[in-house]
């Protein structure tokens, strides 16, 4: 559900968020304010808490806009938010500044609350257990305590997201440090190492404390962080092969005289499901996918014309013949198809599918696996659709 729109980002939440806002509302109610003023203030905190998580996610997307990157949304979860970054950026710099933006906001919340505790004449004391027992829910609700949840709550937000517990900022800034001086693959390996030991060390404490919410952190950092460096390996592989070795020598082009059954003929005796189409002239008009063939011949029948029923050309993202399957990977995503036309100036060269690249991918890297070698990689990064637009921020 989307609540607002900002920036050009909407801010969505998850339904399971109503589960952690009964959760406060029991935390509290069972407080000294007692039932109903407990449970009102219980909700108070989590709204407040995760508006702060929310400026969290705003102090990354808006970095990243400054970078030209493009944020869609922030969704906010019961374990913290996610800013969804259409692509990583391209230098270390850029990352590691978007990366840390976060925690400052924090940072930033804690320093503006602090004068108000001082106007309150209570001063925090900055101990583990005092943190403990003001984020506990066992305080009576007032407003210094309410101010006194703020600061120690955007503390305890900004370290934690600072440890190096990669996908998280931390992790992030990890990575980001490391690729001044290595390559962007290998800091990411290093990251994700590094990153697994303290899943290890959360699950411990999860079980140790019987804290479900560090359990899911655990599970979120070890699972993403290896789903990231997949990603990222693979486009390494990708950014070694061109658009115009991708292509397919022996795909069929359909004409757009031609009619629909004449596309079921060819699917049904081929492994290609994606064809060009051609006007008379030999010019490129559009393409008849399998999503659109198969409503084709749901709602209309085999009889209607391919032009009828394709998708434009204009709709059709496009590619040079000399650019790396990683940033036709990329269009692909950004576009949200599966198809790309490789153009040389007004000529149609061919099409580049999903299956293209991903089987390209697969004969090249068992061939680099043959070998014994490493692609070779370099300072950028990039990642696949999801994991190159989000890490989760508690």
């Amino acid at each position: 559900m989307t609540l607002f729109r900002l920036f050009d980002i909407d801010v969505r939440v998850h339904w399971s968020f109503l589960l952690i806002l009964a959760w406060g509302a029991f935390i509290y109610g069972a407080g000294p304010a007692g039932p109903l003023m407990g449970a009102i203030y219980g909700i108070l905190i989590i709204l407040l808490l995760f508006l702060c998580v929310t400026l969290h996610e705003f102090g990354h997307a808006l970095v990243a806009q400054h970078f030209g990157i493009n944020v869609p949304h922030i969704t906010l979860l019961p374990i913290g938010g996610v800013a969804s970054l259409e692509r990583m950026p391209d230098q270390p710099l850029h990352e590691f500044l978007i990366a840390i933006a976060g925690p400052l906001v924090n940072f930033v919340i804690a320093l503006l609350v602090f004068p108000l505790l001082l106007l309150t004449g209570n001063l925090p004391t900055l101990t583990l257990s005092n943190a403990a027992t003001i984020l506990s829910g066992s305080q009576t609700p007032t407003v210094t305590t309410l101010l006194l949840f703020l600061f120690y709550a955007n503390l305890a937000l900004g370290i934690f997201n600072l440890l190096p517990a990669f996908p998280m900022d931390g992790g992030r800034v990890l990575r980001a440090v490391l690729a001044f001086g290595i390559s962007y693959v290998d800091a990411t390996r290093i990251a994700v190492f590094v990153g697994r030991i303290m899943a290890v060390l959360f699950a411990l404490w999860g079980i140790i404390n019987r804290d479900i919410f560090f359990l899911l952190i655990a599970f979120f950092v070890y699972v993403g962080g290896g789903s990231e460096q997949e990603a990222v390996e693979s486009k390494a592989v990708l950014r070694n092969l061109k658009a115009r070795e991708a292509l397919t020598e022996s795909a069929v082009n359909l004409y757009t005289s031609e009619r629909v059954d004449r596309a079921v003929d060819l699917i049904m005796n081929s492994y290609q499901t994606d064809y060009p189409v051609l006007d008379l002239a030999g010019r490129f008009t559009g393409v008849l996918t399998r999503a659109r063939l198969i409503y084709a011949l749901k709602e209309i029948g085999s009889d209607a014309r391919i032009v009828e029923v394709m998708v434009p050309a204009d709709d059709v993202p496009t590619c040079s013949a000399s650019q790396d399957l990683s940033e036709v990977w990329e269009i692909m995503i950004r576009g949200g198809g599966r198809v790309v036309a490789v153009m040389e100036g007004h000529k149609f060269l061919g099409l580049l599918t999903i299956d293209d690249i991903t089987e390209v991918f697969q004969v090249y890297g068992a061939k680099l696996a043959g070998d014994h070698r490493t692609p070779p990689t370099t300072g950028t990064s990039g990642s696949s659709a999801r994991q190159q637009s989000e890490g989760l921020d508690v």
